[in-house]
Protein backbone atom coordinates (compact mmCIF):
# COMPACT_ATOMS: atom_id res chain seq x y z
CA UNK A 1 0.00 0.00 0.00
CA UNK A 2 2.89 2.19 0.82
CA UNK A 3 4.73 1.76 -2.30
CA UNK A 4 1.21 2.58 -4.36
CA UNK A 5 1.26 6.00 -2.39
CA UNK A 6 4.86 7.11 -3.29
CA UNK A 7 4.17 6.11 -6.64
CA UNK A 8 1.17 8.51 -6.97
CA UNK A 9 3.60 10.85 -5.74
CA UNK A 10 6.11 10.29 -8.06
CA UNK A 11 3.81 10.71 -11.04
CA UNK A 12 2.43 14.05 -9.68
CA UNK A 13 5.84 15.86 -8.99
CA UNK A 14 5.76 18.07 -12.34
CA UNK A 15 5.94 21.67 -11.63
CA UNK A 16 3.52 24.55 -13.35
CA UNK A 17 5.91 26.33 -15.40
CA UNK A 18 5.59 30.11 -15.71
CA UNK A 19 6.29 33.40 -13.92
CA UNK A 20 3.41 33.49 -12.13
CA UNK A 21 2.40 34.79 -8.24
CA UNK A 22 0.80 31.26 -7.25
CA UNK A 23 -0.73 31.26 -3.21
CA UNK A 24 1.39 29.31 -1.47
CA UNK A 25 0.37 27.74 2.06
CA UNK A 26 2.70 26.31 4.66
CA UNK A 27 2.81 22.93 5.70
CA UNK A 28 1.27 23.16 9.12
CA UNK A 29 -1.56 24.79 6.71
CA UNK A 30 -2.25 22.04 4.42
CA UNK A 31 -1.52 19.78 6.98
CA UNK A 32 -4.52 21.43 9.05
CA UNK A 33 -6.83 21.19 5.88
CA UNK A 34 -5.70 17.96 5.15
CA UNK A 35 -6.47 16.50 8.65
CA UNK A 36 -9.98 18.63 8.38
CA UNK A 37 -10.68 16.47 5.18
CA UNK A 38 -9.83 13.17 6.17
CA UNK A 39 -11.60 12.90 9.49
CA UNK A 40 -15.07 14.54 7.69
CA UNK A 41 -14.15 11.49 5.03
CA UNK A 42 -13.98 8.69 7.35
CA UNK A 43 -16.84 9.98 9.68
CA UNK A 44 -19.38 10.56 7.24
CA UNK A 45 -18.78 7.58 4.69
CA UNK A 46 -20.37 4.69 5.35
CA UNK A 47 -17.50 1.99 4.20
CA UNK A 48 -15.05 3.61 7.00
CA UNK A 49 -17.43 1.62 9.51
CA UNK A 50 -15.11 -1.16 8.58
CA UNK A 51 -12.27 -1.26 11.22
CA UNK A 52 -9.88 -2.85 8.37
CA UNK A 53 -11.09 -0.49 5.79
CA UNK A 54 -10.56 2.34 8.20
CA UNK A 55 -6.95 1.11 9.27
CA UNK A 56 -5.89 1.05 5.62
CA UNK A 57 -6.87 4.51 5.08
CA UNK A 58 -5.11 5.74 7.72
CA UNK A 59 -1.78 4.17 6.81
CA UNK A 60 -2.24 6.08 3.53
CA UNK A 61 -2.94 9.01 5.46
CA UNK A 62 -0.05 9.23 7.58
CA UNK A 63 2.28 8.59 4.46
CA UNK A 64 0.77 11.06 2.54
CA UNK A 65 1.15 13.36 5.43
CA UNK A 66 4.88 12.59 5.12
CA UNK A 67 5.87 12.95 2.29
CA UNK A 68 4.50 17.08 1.75
CA UNK A 69 6.95 20.14 0.99
CA UNK A 70 7.33 22.59 3.25
CA UNK A 71 5.19 25.18 0.59
CA UNK A 72 2.78 23.60 -1.72
CA UNK A 73 0.27 25.54 -3.59
CA UNK A 74 -3.37 24.45 -4.23
CA UNK A 75 -2.69 22.42 -7.18
CA UNK A 76 -0.10 20.24 -5.23
CA UNK A 77 -2.61 19.93 -2.43
CA UNK A 78 -5.09 18.99 -4.90
CA UNK A 79 -2.83 16.03 -6.42
CA UNK A 80 -2.09 14.71 -3.09
CA UNK A 81 -5.60 14.42 -1.91
CA UNK A 82 -7.29 13.60 -4.98
CA UNK A 83 -5.49 10.18 -5.52
CA UNK A 84 -6.26 9.48 -1.71
CA UNK A 85 -10.02 10.47 -2.02
CA UNK A 86 -10.53 8.15 -5.63
CA UNK A 87 -8.90 5.28 -4.09
CA UNK A 88 -12.10 4.83 -2.49
CA UNK A 89 -13.75 3.68 -5.77
CA UNK A 90 -16.91 5.59 -5.04
CA UNK A 91 -17.92 8.01 -8.18
CA UNK A 92 -19.94 10.50 -5.74
CA UNK A 93 -16.50 10.57 -2.91
CA UNK A 94 -13.81 13.43 -4.33
CA UNK A 95 -12.19 16.56 -4.88
CA UNK A 96 -12.53 19.06 -7.15
CA UNK A 97 -10.22 20.02 -9.23
CA UNK A 98 -9.40 23.84 -8.27
CA UNK A 99 -9.05 26.30 -10.94
CA UNK A 100 -7.33 29.53 -9.08
CA UNK A 101 -3.76 28.53 -10.17
CA UNK A 102 -5.16 28.11 -13.65
CA UNK A 103 -6.47 31.57 -13.70
CA UNK A 104 -3.39 32.98 -12.49
CA UNK A 105 -1.41 31.60 -15.21
CA UNK A 106 -3.72 31.96 -18.11
CA UNK A 107 -3.71 36.08 -17.11
CA UNK A 108 -0.27 35.89 -17.33
CA UNK A 109 -0.49 34.88 -20.52
CA UNK A 110 0.93 31.44 -20.08
CA UNK A 111 0.53 28.79 -23.00
CA UNK A 112 -1.92 25.76 -22.84
CA UNK A 113 -2.45 22.36 -24.48
CA UNK A 114 -4.14 23.03 -28.05
CA UNK A 115 -6.27 20.31 -28.76
CA UNK A 116 -9.54 18.74 -27.69
CA UNK A 117 -9.12 15.05 -26.90
CA UNK A 118 -11.77 11.85 -26.83
CA UNK A 119 -10.17 9.10 -24.90
CA UNK A 120 -11.75 5.74 -26.26
CA UNK A 121 -10.44 2.32 -24.11
CA UNK A 122 -6.91 3.95 -23.50
CA UNK A 123 -6.53 5.10 -26.77
CA UNK A 124 -6.59 8.90 -27.52
CA UNK A 125 -8.10 11.30 -30.77
CA UNK A 126 -7.36 14.76 -31.53
CA UNK A 127 -11.17 15.86 -31.18
CA UNK A 128 -10.50 19.53 -32.17
CA UNK A 129 -7.21 21.33 -32.44
CA UNK A 130 -7.47 24.76 -31.66
CA UNK A 131 -3.89 26.12 -32.63
CA UNK A 132 -3.45 28.84 -34.94
CA UNK A 133 -3.31 26.50 -38.40
CA UNK A 134 -5.91 25.04 -38.61
CA UNK A 135 -5.07 23.01 -41.42
CA UNK A 136 -2.88 20.82 -39.39
CA UNK A 137 -5.03 18.28 -38.02
CA UNK A 138 -8.91 17.21 -39.13
CA UNK A 139 -9.67 15.00 -36.01
CA UNK A 140 -9.80 11.52 -35.12
CA UNK A 141 -5.81 11.22 -35.37
CA UNK A 142 -4.50 9.21 -32.58
CA UNK A 143 -2.09 10.83 -29.92
CA UNK A 144 0.60 8.38 -29.29
CA UNK A 145 3.09 10.22 -27.23
CA UNK A 146 3.34 14.18 -25.86
CA UNK A 147 6.43 15.57 -24.67
CA UNK A 148 8.22 12.09 -24.18
CA UNK A 149 5.26 10.16 -21.82
CA UNK A 150 2.88 8.00 -23.64
CA UNK A 151 -0.30 8.97 -23.96
CA UNK A 152 -1.89 5.73 -22.46
CA UNK A 153 0.51 6.12 -19.73
CA UNK A 154 -0.97 9.74 -19.24
CA UNK A 155 -4.77 8.49 -19.73
CA UNK A 156 -4.19 5.85 -16.27
CA UNK A 157 -1.99 8.62 -14.42
CA UNK A 158 -4.73 10.42 -14.63
CA UNK A 159 -7.43 7.91 -13.63
CA UNK A 160 -5.60 7.47 -10.35
CA UNK A 161 -7.55 11.05 -10.10
CA UNK A 162 -10.98 10.25 -9.83
CA UNK A 163 -13.03 7.52 -8.11
CA UNK A 164 -15.68 4.82 -9.63
CA UNK A 165 -15.58 1.39 -10.86
CA UNK A 166 -16.45 2.68 -14.25
CA UNK A 167 -13.30 3.04 -16.22
CA UNK A 168 -15.30 4.21 -18.86
CA UNK A 169 -16.73 7.02 -17.10
CA UNK A 170 -12.92 8.16 -15.59
CA UNK A 171 -11.94 8.34 -18.96
CA UNK A 172 -14.66 10.20 -20.28
CA UNK A 173 -13.66 12.98 -17.64
CA UNK A 174 -10.24 12.83 -18.07
CA UNK A 175 -11.02 13.85 -21.87
CA UNK A 176 -13.19 17.09 -20.68
CA UNK A 177 -10.70 18.02 -18.89
CA UNK A 178 -7.63 17.01 -20.47
CA UNK A 179 -6.38 20.65 -21.49
CA UNK A 180 -6.13 21.79 -17.59
CA UNK A 181 -5.01 18.08 -16.71
CA UNK A 182 -2.14 17.96 -18.50
CA UNK A 183 -1.04 21.52 -17.01
CA UNK A 184 -1.74 20.08 -13.65
CA UNK A 185 -0.39 16.90 -13.70
CA UNK A 186 2.79 17.46 -15.79
CA UNK A 187 3.16 21.30 -15.94
CA UNK A 188 3.70 20.92 -19.96
CA UNK A 189 3.45 24.26 -21.66
CA UNK A 190 5.19 26.20 -24.68
CA UNK A 191 5.82 23.24 -27.34
CA UNK A 192 4.34 19.95 -27.44
CA UNK A 193 6.16 17.06 -29.19
CA UNK A 194 3.28 14.47 -30.59
CA UNK A 195 3.68 11.47 -31.95
CA UNK A 196 0.80 11.17 -33.72
CA UNK A 197 -1.00 8.29 -35.78
CA UNK A 198 -3.13 9.55 -38.93
CA UNK A 199 -5.84 8.26 -40.60
CA UNK A 200 -3.60 6.37 -43.31
CA UNK A 201 -2.12 4.60 -40.28
CA UNK A 202 0.87 6.37 -40.95
CA UNK A 203 3.10 7.35 -37.60
CA UNK A 204 4.68 10.69 -37.42
CA UNK A 205 6.53 13.22 -34.97
CA UNK A 206 5.82 16.91 -35.05
CA UNK A 207 6.28 19.62 -33.11
CA UNK A 208 3.25 21.67 -32.03
CA UNK A 209 2.93 24.95 -30.06
CA UNK A 210 0.65 25.70 -27.53
CA UNK A 211 -1.49 28.86 -27.60
CA UNK A 212 -2.72 31.46 -25.09
CA UNK A 213 -6.25 31.94 -23.10
CA UNK A 214 -6.96 34.63 -25.98
CA UNK A 215 -5.38 32.89 -28.78
CA UNK A 216 -7.67 29.71 -27.73
CA UNK A 217 -11.26 31.76 -27.01
CA UNK A 218 -10.53 33.47 -30.90
CA UNK A 219 -9.93 29.94 -32.28
CA UNK A 220 -12.76 28.00 -30.18
CA UNK A 221 -14.77 30.44 -33.39
CA UNK A 222 -14.01 27.34 -36.03
CA UNK A 223 -14.89 24.65 -33.70
CA UNK A 224 -17.70 23.04 -35.40
CA UNK A 225 -21.33 23.52 -33.17
CA UNK A 226 -21.68 20.74 -29.70
CA UNK A 227 -25.05 20.23 -29.09
CA UNK A 228 -25.61 20.30 -25.55
CA UNK A 229 -29.18 19.97 -25.57
CA UNK A 230 -29.96 17.70 -22.70
CA UNK A 231 -33.35 16.51 -24.00
CA UNK A 232 -33.76 15.90 -27.55
CA UNK A 233 -37.43 14.13 -29.19
CA UNK A 234 -37.91 13.47 -32.74
CA UNK A 235 -40.79 11.63 -34.26
CA UNK A 236 -39.76 9.32 -37.81
CA UNK A 237 -42.69 9.49 -39.60
CA UNK A 238 -43.68 6.34 -41.59
CA UNK A 239 -41.79 4.44 -38.73
CA UNK A 240 -44.18 4.65 -36.04
CA UNK A 241 -41.42 5.50 -33.90
CA UNK A 242 -40.31 8.50 -31.40
CA UNK A 243 -37.11 8.94 -30.31
CA UNK A 244 -36.07 10.15 -26.68
CA UNK A 245 -33.13 11.26 -25.96
CA UNK A 246 -32.26 12.43 -21.99
CA UNK A 247 -28.75 13.22 -21.30
CA UNK A 248 -29.27 14.07 -17.74
CA UNK A 249 -31.23 13.78 -14.58
CA UNK A 250 -30.43 16.49 -12.88
CA UNK A 251 -32.92 19.20 -14.53
CA UNK A 252 -36.72 18.63 -12.79
CA UNK A 253 -37.66 21.49 -14.09
CA UNK A 254 -36.68 21.06 -17.94
CA UNK A 255 -37.06 17.54 -17.85
CA UNK A 256 -40.80 18.11 -16.80
CA UNK A 257 -41.46 20.79 -19.35
CA UNK A 258 -39.56 18.39 -22.06
CA UNK A 259 -41.55 15.21 -20.88
CA UNK A 260 -44.97 17.39 -20.99
CA UNK A 261 -44.52 18.34 -24.31
CA UNK A 262 -42.80 15.14 -26.04
CA UNK A 263 -45.38 12.67 -24.39
CA UNK A 264 -48.30 14.84 -25.77
CA UNK A 265 -47.15 14.61 -29.20
CA UNK A 266 -46.62 10.88 -28.88
CA UNK A 267 -50.00 10.14 -27.65
CA UNK A 268 -51.43 13.15 -30.16
CA UNK A 269 -49.76 11.01 -33.03
CA UNK A 270 -50.41 7.46 -31.83
CA UNK A 271 -46.75 6.58 -31.59
CA UNK A 272 -46.42 2.66 -30.72
CA UNK A 273 -42.67 2.49 -30.55
CA UNK A 274 -40.96 4.78 -28.27
CA UNK A 275 -36.64 4.78 -27.50
CA UNK A 276 -35.66 6.17 -25.17
CA UNK A 277 -31.39 6.90 -24.42
CA UNK A 278 -29.02 7.57 -21.32
CA UNK A 279 -26.39 6.49 -23.45
CA UNK A 280 -23.77 9.59 -22.17
CA UNK A 281 -26.12 10.07 -19.06
CA UNK A 282 -24.31 11.10 -15.92
CA UNK A 283 -27.15 10.92 -13.90
CA UNK A 284 -28.72 13.74 -11.21
CA UNK A 285 -31.97 13.11 -9.08
CA UNK A 286 -34.45 10.50 -7.98
CA UNK A 287 -37.00 12.81 -8.01
CA UNK A 288 -36.78 13.39 -11.87
CA UNK A 289 -36.42 9.59 -12.48
CA UNK A 290 -39.94 9.61 -10.55
CA UNK A 291 -41.13 12.15 -12.62
CA UNK A 292 -39.78 9.85 -15.86
CA UNK A 293 -41.52 6.92 -14.49
CA UNK A 294 -44.79 8.89 -14.08
CA UNK A 295 -45.17 8.37 -17.98
CA UNK A 296 -44.51 5.01 -18.65
CA UNK A 297 -46.28 2.83 -15.86
CA UNK A 298 -48.72 3.13 -13.50
CA UNK A 299 -47.82 0.66 -11.17
CA UNK A 300 -46.01 1.06 -7.75
CA UNK A 301 -42.62 0.97 -7.18
CA UNK A 302 -39.36 1.56 -5.40
CA UNK A 303 -36.22 2.72 -6.54
CA UNK A 304 -34.06 1.19 -4.71
CA UNK A 305 -34.05 -2.81 -3.07
CA UNK A 306 -31.83 -1.38 0.45
CA UNK A 307 -30.41 2.20 1.45
CA UNK A 308 -28.28 2.42 4.48
CA UNK A 309 -27.71 5.38 6.05
CA UNK A 310 -24.48 6.29 8.23
CA UNK A 311 -25.27 8.42 10.92
CA UNK A 312 -22.28 11.06 11.68
CA UNK A 313 -22.09 14.39 13.75
CA UNK A 314 -22.12 16.20 10.03
CA UNK A 315 -25.39 13.83 9.46
CA UNK A 316 -27.34 15.51 12.38
CA UNK A 317 -25.96 18.80 11.62
CA UNK A 318 -27.18 19.33 7.86
CA UNK A 319 -30.45 17.79 9.15
CA UNK A 320 -30.74 20.48 11.21
CA UNK A 321 -30.18 23.51 9.56
CA UNK A 322 -31.97 21.96 6.18
CA UNK A 323 -34.37 19.25 7.58
CA UNK A 324 -35.39 20.77 10.72
CA UNK A 325 -38.66 19.24 10.13
CA UNK A 326 -37.02 15.49 10.09
CA UNK A 327 -34.25 16.02 12.76
CA UNK A 328 -35.81 14.49 15.94
CA UNK A 329 -35.87 11.46 13.60
CA UNK A 330 -32.32 11.59 13.03
CA UNK A 331 -31.21 12.76 16.66
CA UNK A 332 -32.73 9.70 17.77
CA UNK A 333 -29.90 7.64 16.43
CA UNK A 334 -26.52 7.03 17.68
CA UNK A 335 -23.54 8.38 16.08
CA UNK A 336 -22.33 5.52 13.57
CA UNK A 337 -25.33 3.85 13.73
CA UNK A 338 -26.53 2.60 10.16
CA UNK A 339 -29.84 3.15 9.70
CA UNK A 340 -31.68 0.92 7.28
CA UNK A 341 -35.37 3.16 6.21
CA UNK A 342 -38.57 1.40 5.49
CA UNK A 343 -38.78 -0.03 2.22
CA UNK A 344 -41.35 2.96 1.14
CA UNK A 345 -43.12 2.21 -2.65
CA UNK A 346 -44.07 5.52 -5.17
CA UNK A 347 -47.35 5.19 -6.61
CA UNK A 348 -47.26 7.30 -10.10
CA UNK A 349 -49.37 10.01 -10.88
CA UNK A 350 -52.46 10.41 -12.82
CA UNK A 351 -51.02 10.77 -16.14
CA UNK A 352 -53.16 11.06 -19.42
CA UNK A 353 -49.90 11.16 -21.76
CA UNK A 354 -48.91 7.89 -19.86
CA UNK A 355 -46.91 5.88 -22.99
CA UNK A 356 -48.63 2.18 -23.05
CA UNK A 357 -46.60 1.29 -26.19
CA UNK A 358 -43.24 -0.99 -26.97
CA UNK A 359 -40.32 0.45 -25.02
CA UNK A 360 -36.55 0.24 -25.86
CA UNK A 361 -33.94 1.56 -23.65
CA UNK A 362 -30.55 2.48 -25.29
CA UNK A 363 -27.88 2.38 -22.20
CA UNK A 364 -23.69 2.85 -22.75
CA UNK A 365 -20.52 2.30 -20.33
CA UNK A 366 -21.28 6.25 -19.68
CA UNK A 367 -24.53 5.83 -18.13
CA UNK A 368 -24.19 6.24 -14.39
CA UNK A 369 -26.00 6.94 -11.21
CA UNK A 370 -30.01 7.82 -11.23
CA UNK A 371 -29.45 6.37 -15.28
CA UNK A 372 -28.23 3.57 -14.11
CA UNK A 373 -31.09 2.93 -10.81
CA UNK A 374 -33.13 4.07 -13.92
CA UNK A 375 -31.87 1.10 -16.14
CA UNK A 376 -32.26 -1.15 -13.05
CA UNK A 377 -36.16 -0.43 -12.93
CA UNK A 378 -36.51 -0.40 -16.61
CA UNK A 379 -35.14 -4.18 -16.04
CA UNK A 380 -36.42 -5.05 -12.99
CA UNK A 381 -40.32 -4.43 -14.20
CA UNK A 382 -39.91 -5.61 -17.38
CA UNK A 383 -40.64 -2.40 -19.00
CA UNK A 384 -39.34 -3.64 -23.04
CA UNK A 385 -35.84 -4.35 -24.35
CA UNK A 386 -32.35 -2.64 -23.11
CA UNK A 387 -30.01 -2.34 -25.99
CA UNK A 388 -26.21 -0.99 -25.99
CA UNK A 389 -23.68 -1.75 -23.21
CA UNK A 390 -23.87 -2.64 -19.13
CA UNK A 391 -24.19 0.40 -17.28
CA UNK A 392 -21.40 2.29 -15.94
CA UNK A 393 -23.43 2.85 -12.56
CA UNK A 394 -23.46 -0.20 -10.40
CA UNK A 395 -25.89 -2.28 -8.85
CA UNK A 396 -24.20 -1.43 -5.64
CA UNK A 397 -22.63 2.29 -4.70
CA UNK A 398 -22.67 5.08 -2.44
CA UNK A 399 -24.37 8.23 -2.68
CA UNK A 400 -26.25 11.46 -1.89
CA UNK A 401 -23.29 13.57 -1.15
CA UNK A 402 -22.76 16.89 -0.19
CA UNK A 403 -19.94 19.30 -0.71
CA UNK A 404 -17.31 20.70 1.55
CA UNK A 405 -14.03 23.10 1.70
CA UNK A 406 -10.76 22.83 3.27
CA UNK A 407 -10.50 26.24 5.44
CA UNK A 408 -7.46 27.66 4.36
CA UNK A 409 -6.41 25.96 0.87
CA UNK A 410 -10.05 26.62 -0.60
CA UNK A 411 -10.34 23.00 -1.76
CA UNK A 412 -13.85 21.56 -2.81
CA UNK A 413 -14.21 18.01 -1.68
CA UNK A 414 -17.55 15.51 -1.58
CA UNK A 415 -18.78 12.78 0.80
CA UNK A 416 -21.30 10.04 0.28
CA UNK A 417 -23.22 9.08 3.40
CA UNK A 418 -25.19 6.65 2.07
CA UNK A 419 -25.22 3.41 0.46
CA UNK A 420 -27.47 2.60 -2.22
CA UNK A 421 -28.40 -1.10 -3.60
CA UNK A 422 -30.57 -0.80 -6.72
CA UNK A 423 -32.39 -3.25 -9.14
CA UNK A 424 -31.23 -4.63 -12.39
CA UNK A 425 -28.97 -7.49 -11.20
CA UNK A 426 -27.58 -9.50 -8.52
CA UNK A 427 -23.84 -9.17 -9.23
CA UNK A 428 -23.55 -6.15 -6.63
CA UNK A 429 -20.32 -4.73 -8.44
CA UNK A 430 -21.36 -4.92 -11.70
CA UNK A 431 -23.88 -2.62 -13.55
CA UNK A 432 -26.98 -3.26 -15.65
CA UNK A 433 -26.56 -5.59 -18.20
CA UNK A 434 -28.82 -5.15 -21.43
CA UNK A 435 -31.04 -7.89 -23.40
CA UNK A 436 -28.78 -7.31 -26.35
CA UNK A 437 -25.46 -6.14 -26.11
CA UNK A 438 -23.81 -3.73 -28.71
CA UNK A 439 -20.62 -2.01 -28.60
CA UNK A 440 -20.98 1.77 -28.55
CA UNK A 441 -19.19 2.86 -31.63
CA UNK A 442 -20.64 5.73 -33.65
CA UNK A 443 -23.93 4.78 -34.55
CA UNK A 444 -23.95 1.17 -33.79
CA UNK A 445 -26.79 0.98 -31.09
CA UNK A 446 -28.95 3.29 -33.02
CA UNK A 447 -28.87 1.33 -35.99
CA UNK A 448 -29.28 -1.74 -34.56
CA UNK A 449 -32.79 -0.50 -32.88
CA UNK A 450 -33.57 0.81 -36.06
CA UNK A 451 -33.05 -2.09 -38.13
CA UNK A 452 -34.78 -4.40 -35.08
CA UNK A 453 -38.16 -2.42 -34.91
CA UNK A 454 -37.88 -2.77 -38.35
CA UNK A 455 -37.95 -6.43 -38.61
CA UNK A 456 -40.54 -6.53 -35.61
CA UNK A 457 -42.89 -4.30 -37.88
CA UNK A 458 -42.98 -6.63 -40.61
CA UNK A 459 -43.17 -9.56 -38.93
Amino acid sequence: MKNMILMVLCIFTFPAIGQVNYTYYSKSEVEQDMDDAFEKLTSIHPIFLDNEVLADYQNKFSILKESLKDSMTQNDVYLVLAPLFASLNDGHTGILAPTNDRSQYNKAGGKAFPFFVTIKKDSMYVSFYCGNDSTLFRGGEQILEINGIEAIKMVHDMQMLYGGKSIANKQKAIADKFRFLIWMCYGFDENYELTIKNYQQEIHKMTIPGITSDEFMHNLKRRPHQNKEYFEFSIQKGKNLAIMKIGTFGDLEGFCNFADSAFAEIKNHKVENLVIDIRNNGGGRSIVVDSLMNYITDKEYAQYQKIEIRISPELKERYKERYPNRFDWINSYAINDLFVPEYVFTKPQNNNARFKGNLILLTSNTSYSAAATFAGLFKELKFGTIIGEETGGTISYYGDFWYMKTVNTGITFYVSPKHFIQYGGADLMRGVFPDYYVEDEEDSIMDFTLERIEENDNQ
